[in-house]
């Protein structure tokens, strides 16, 4: 067992050197200088071409390819199209020129107006009533159709009464007749029928 382990000399002569010395040194021993220089950010950041850092750099790629000539029916079309169009542009220009006109028109009608207004009250005249213009026969023929309707109206009221009166002398009649049957007159002497009944006793 021996045999592994090594063997342990005792040297005092012998000195190891370590490098724990100088971590124990004291921090005012250690001086670390540094030197700080300034940087532009211009020769750092700007590349050669470009105006700002951050604009990307994108290479145009030219195409070979080219186009093909348009065919005649394709200009047509297009010619047509063109048409098309001015003549829209054109129809919406005189609208709006048409809509400008008739607003500026009334406009000064409405401005005509209020002043008129004002013009009014201040000299104190009086407000004209609005004249209905209506052809006479109309109003006419409105005035007849009222009557008629008024007279066909009092006709049917006079004929309801007539017939109600009419029936409550109906009524009256029928009344009496039943009164005199179920309490008949006293006859007195010279009455028709008195010496029949109570003379001669007929009845």
């Amino acid at each position: 067992m021996s045999d592994v382990l090594p063997d342990i000399i005792s040297d005092p002569d012998l000195i190891v050197e370590s490098d724990e010395e100088d971590l124990l040194a004291p921090a005012d021993e250690m001086k670390v200088e540094m030197e700080v220089k300034e940087v532009n950010t211009d020769e750092v950041f700007v590349k050669k071409g470009l105006k700002n850092a951050t604009e990307p750099v994108v290479k145009k790629i030219k195409s070979d390819k080219r186009r093909k000539p348009m065919s005649e029916e394709h200009k047509q079309k297009l010619f047509i199209a063109r048409q098309k169009a001015v003549e829209s542009r054109r129809a919406k220009a005189a609208e709006k020129k048409k809509m400008k006109e008739l607003e500026s028109i009334a406009n000064d009608k409405q401005q005509q107006k209020k002043l008129k207004e004002l013009e009014n009250i201040v000299n104190d005249v009086p407000e004209e009533k609005p004249k209905a213009d209506i052809d006479p026969s109309i109003i006419e023929k409105a005035i007849e159709d009222a009557l008629t309707k008024q007279e066909m109206l009092r006709q049917k009221r006079k004929a309801a009464k007539k017939a109600k009166q009419e029936e409550d002398i109906a009524k009256a009649k029928a009344q009496e007749e039943i009164r005199k049957a179920v309490y008949p007159p006293k006859l007195y002497m010279g009455d028709q029928g008195f010496a029949s009944k109570h003379i001669y006793n007929f009845q």
